[in-house]
């Protein structure tokens, strides 16, 4: 029998009945606070299918997180490339999830009812929860349901734990039903503990962080490319728009009268632009190869076009500095986590469209380094050309890389052990 705060709880809730949830959801989609097309996934309406076989169910407060939980995914796909993921989010903030392979839905409105309908249709197999708010009609049914869950960045804000102490008994019964609780500070852990948590629940690792899973190449042409480049100083530019290409130009005429076997290898963000770009810079006097004419950066290339896409963890792997393309221009989408993984020193410039954390965690460690014209982009490769400070600087990438990684280690081992218990059980497709 669940306590007395939870059973008060759900029967208000259901006072408030259908006709109620339809109101809140029309003043939330006047007022701005609910999806304008898709508000009625609170009401467990239009919801997206389940997709047949294993389904990890997260659900965050917004998508505030959504680059930690991107990082998370691509880790847990690394071990098993046929999980399906659902991602829900209590608040709809304006922000829009573009990932091809993360359902996003929005968490139904707090209900039994509703509860029951979301349950019955999802069917998760594993829940991670990561929203501080314990949602009071969700987690319970969870529980009753037996779905493996855990509670990741675990902590209990003041004015939470000021809620709860209405609810007699409530929160100690759902802080029971995790499986594991992952706390965010020892203070957070105690507190946990102090309001029912069951000590051997409650790990302190600290707070997720962002991580990601190296990118991967051919390794056979990787050492080909090596060894035509033999011991050559290479600087990468990935995904650069045109409007920054004078600077890069202008940056590596300085270099190459310091270092002249330096080269630089350009990724346009345009396929397209491989053409144009060529012609500058034969018209500039560069030496010029091109990756989709099959040419080599031989001893009198200077400015090597990687013209071909998809083929970014290629260069990755190739060069110690790579430089954020955009990132002078319209903005990068480069996760910096990705060259820095691979021992690669991130240099960027002030448009960054993404990944403003780990573009910040970089910078702090010491790991990456900010530019803003052709005259800093300059100094910056020009430091990094001494291999001290580039193997200092890419011991600091690989700190930050790896940091953070005993909470993803330890949720993939959760979910590895969840997941073999499936396959004993048998397939699961959705009815």
């Amino acid at each position: 029998m669940p306590p007395i705060g939870i059973s008060l709880f759900r029967g208000l809730q259901n006072m408030q009945g259908a006709a109620g949830l339809e109101r809140r959801l029309r003043r939330g989609v006047a007022d701005g606070t609910e999806h304008p097309t898709r508000g009625a996934e609170r009401l467990c309406r239009d919801m997206a299918d389940r997709p047949d076989g294993f389904l990890i169910w997260i659900h965050l407060q917004n998508l505030d997180e959504i680059e930690k939980i991107i990082g998370l995914v691509q880790h847990f796909r690394s071990d098993r490339s046929d999980i399906n993921v659902l991602l829900t989010t209590a608040i709809f903030d304006g922000a829009v999830l573009e990932v091809d392979d993360i359902i996003h839905q929005y968490a139904p409105y707090a209900s039994s009812a509703l509860a029951t309908q979301f349950l019955d249709h999802w069917q998760p197999d594993m829940v991670f929860w990561m929203d501080a708010k314990l949602d009071i009609a969700l987690l319970p049914e969870v529980f009753e349901r037996d779905v493996p869950a855990i509670w990741v960045d675990a902590h209990l804000p003041k004015e939470a734990q000021s809620q709860w102490r209405w609810l007699p008994g409530s929160l100690k019964s759902i802080l029971k039903g995790f499986d594991t609780i992952l706390a965010e500070t020892e203070r957070s852990a105690r507190e946990l503990r102090k309001f029912g948590a069951r000590s051997d629940q409650v790990v302190m690792f600290g707070p997720l962080q962002l991580q990601v899973v190296a990118p991967s190449c051919n390794m056979a042409e990787r050492d080909g490319l090596a060894r035509a480049l033999g011991a050559r100083p290479v600087w990468l530019a990935l995904g650069v728009c045109e409007v920054e290409e004078a600077a890069l130009l202008a940056a590596h005429k300085q270099l190459v009268r310091r270092s002249h076997r330096l080269l630089l290898i350009i990724e346009p963000r345009d396929e397209e632009r491989g053409d144009g770009l060529a012609q500058r810079l034969e018209d500039e006097g560069w030496g010029v190869a091109r990756r989709s004419h099959d040419e080599e950066p031989d001893p009198e290339c200077q400015v090597y076009l990687a013209d071909q896409m998809g083929e970014a963890g290629l260069w990755m792997h190739l060069a110690p500095i790579t430089y954020a393309g955009g990132s002078m221009g319209i903005g990068t989408e480069l996760n910096p986590l990705e060259p820095a993984a691979l021992g690669s020193v991130v240099l960027f410039g002030p448009h960054v469209n993404g990944y403003r954390d780990a573009y910040r965690r970089l910078e702090g460690a010491g790991a990456a380094r900010r530019v803003s014209d052709a005259k800093t982009l300059k100094e910056a490769v020009g430091h990094l050309l001494s291999p001290e400070e580039a193997a200092k600087m890419a011991m600091a990438a690989w700190d930050v890389t790896t940091s953070g990684a005993e909470v993803s280690d330890l949720l993939r081992e959760k979910l590895s052990d969840v997941c073999d218990a499936a396959e004993i059980r048998g397939p699961h497709a959705n009815a």
